[in-house]
């Protein structure tokens, strides 16, 4: 069973922004990488190489894992009454001090 994630609107266009960012931006960075570390020879031996394919696969598993998200996401509104998710509560605390903190779901 494939599980819904809720999130806000402003939630999914973050979640969209990064998938664009890594499709985009660091798919290309770690190909350059990758040509440079092939380009000193000996890839048995090669920590820069070994390094960037560590980051090409740490890069298309996020990527994997936020097109599965956006793919199962719902949209929640921050006036529902059937979640608290998006809204905004304001906490005092002992000391005096004021946060201001949104409710999110857990990623």
């Amino acid at each position: 069973m494939v599980e819904k994630h809720h999130l806000t609107t402003a939630g999914l266009d973050k979640l969209k922004m990064e998938l664009d960012d890594l499709k985009n931006v660091e798919r290309s960075r770690i190909i350059e990488s990758l040509k440079e570390a092939r380009a000193q020879g000996d890839l048995s031996e090669n920590a820069d190489y070994d390094a960037a394919r560590d980051e090409q696969a740490r890069i298309e598993a996020r990527i994997k894992e936020l097109e599965m998200i956006i793919k199962n996401s719902v949209i929640i509104e921050n006036n529902s009454t059937a979640s608290n998710l998006g809204k905004t509560i304001t906490l005092e605390f002992d000391d005096g001090s004021v946060d201001e903190f949104v409710l999110v779901g857990s990623l």
